[in-house]
């Protein structure tokens, strides 16, 4: 390819995972590809993990190495830069474990959107999940191996949690039924009787958990799906515009008034590092600019692996373009105004928007919405119009309960912070942004 890749040797198999996990989408009642790509999923990451230990190893010695020796001059700076080109691999290493997950999280919102993994995401924890060591050496995980091999084989689409960055709770999760079922497998590997018995507690418990499912799904492509997250909105122009850019060098695609993509291939980026604002329209005020890029912060929203095309997501995770979203603050504003709400674009680095239903009053009523929220515009591809619709849903729950005094108010809003009566759009008085 003429463009540098990050992970050259890891392209034939981001690419067969790429396809995998698009088949998948495409006919979920193929569970059995399911299991399929997670077996590529686990050794790739098996591999990984053991080149980063052995790396973080060595790492170790030669530290060790310049303390008890006491290196100086010319070879103890030859050790430290080795030190520091070990620890850049390491990390290059641990994102490409993050990529391969990206997968397992495409199956994950494959069967369920990301709105009902976020609970067990975020439920009784106050950061994410701690990412598991090396999956093939965990005492356990012969038994999860075992778990997954009978859901799948029971034609019920089961994930491994180490196999994605989404599940933060259980061992497995199954993806059956009307919502994600995490599953907590025991400790400790049991034989014998005692583990012919558990085998079969969970072969019920898996057969209770997908109550509804269809029995024949994984034997024929008539029997009805589960339910599906919509397709992305504007998947379509942002796979044109990845493309058209990786053709010419940069493009730009506009799904809808005030919103675009940009896609700028990484050589052209770098030999022309003032492209994006030369960008008819760039120079607006209003206009947020947002380089999204395939790392953690995309966590728990709709995996780019699902909105983009199998080659298009595979060279996004190589680092071959650059992708910018776009978004008129004004346009959002607008939008929210024809639903009733009167919003304020802030943009401080924490919250994005404070709409409230009276513009002359933000007293309970009123609702912040963070940053972190507001990326979905850009992560998942959604269109304005259809977030501001969800997000003046928030304002809702006061009108349809009734509540018509402050007192009652009160237990539902807490009350506003005084600076919420000053706050005014950040575009009146700043230029444009680039996130």
């Amino acid at each position: 390819m003429p463009f540098p890749l990050r992970f050259p040797r890891e392209m034939e198999w981001l690419l067969k995972a790429a396809r995998l996990l698009g088949t998948i989408q495409g006919d979920p009642g193929r569970v059995n590809l399911v299991l399929e790509l997670q077996q590529l999923l686990i050794r790739r990451i098996a591999r990984s993990k053991l080149s980063h230990d052995r790396l973080q190893d060595a790492r170790l010695r030669l530290k060790q190495r310049l303390v008890r020796e006491r290196l100086i001059g010319e070879k103890a700076r030859e050790t430290k830069e080795l030190v520091l080109k070990i620890q850049d691999r390491c990390d290059a290493l641990e994102h490409l474990r993050f990529l391969y997950r990206c997968f397992g999280d495409g199956i994950a919102a494959t069967y369920h959107p990301p709105q009902r993994h976020r609970y067990f995401y975020f439920a009784q924890r106050t950061q994410a999940k701690e990412r598991a060591g090396l999956i093939s050496r965990q005492e356990t995980f012969r038994r999860r191996y075992r778990a997954l091999r009978l859901g799948t084989g029971m034609g019920i689409p089961v994930v491994l949690a180490d196999v994605t960055n989404m599940v933060g709770q259980g061992d497995i999760c199954v993806l059956a039924g009307s919502e994600p079922q995490p599953v907590e497998l025991t400790s400790f590997v049991q034989r014998g009787c005692s583990g012919k018995l558990l085998d079969e507690e969970l072969r019920r418990t898996m057969q209770l958990l997908a109550g509804g499912f269809p029995a024949d799904f994984r034997s024929t492509r008539n029997a009805p799906p589960p339910e599906i997250h919509p397709a992305t909105a504007h998947a379509v122009h942002l796979n044109t515009c990845v493309q058209q850019g990786m053709e010419s060098g940069i493009a730009q695609v506009l799904p809808e008034e005030g919103l675009r993509y940009v896609a700028i291939r990484t050589d052209y980026y770098q030999s022309n590092p003032g492209c994006l604002r030369a960008l008819k329209g760039m120079a607006s005020k209003s206009m947020m600019s947002i380089q999204v890029a395939p790392e953690m912060a995309w966590v728990p929203m709709q995996p780019f692996t699902l909105s983009m095309t199998a080659e298009n997501a595979v060279l996004f995770m190589q680092g071959a373009f650059h992708l910018f979203v776009c978004i008129d603050l004004k346009v959002l504003v607008s939008h929210f105004a024809s639903l009733g709400v009167h919003a304020i674009a802030l943009m401080d680095g924490v919250t994005a928007l404070q709409i409230s239903n009276d513009p002359e009053d933000s007293g309970p009523g009123s609702y912040r919405v963070s940053e972190v929220i507001f990326q979905r515009i850009s992560c998942e591809f959604i269109a304005l119009r259809s977030f501001a619709q969800e997000m003046a849903g928030m304002l809702e729950p006061a009108d349809a309960h009734g509540l018509q005094d402050a007192g009652d108010r009160d237990l539902l809003f807490a009350p506003p912070a005084p600076e919420w009566d000053e706050a005014r759009h950040y575009y009146d008085e700043e230029g444009p942004r680039l996130h």
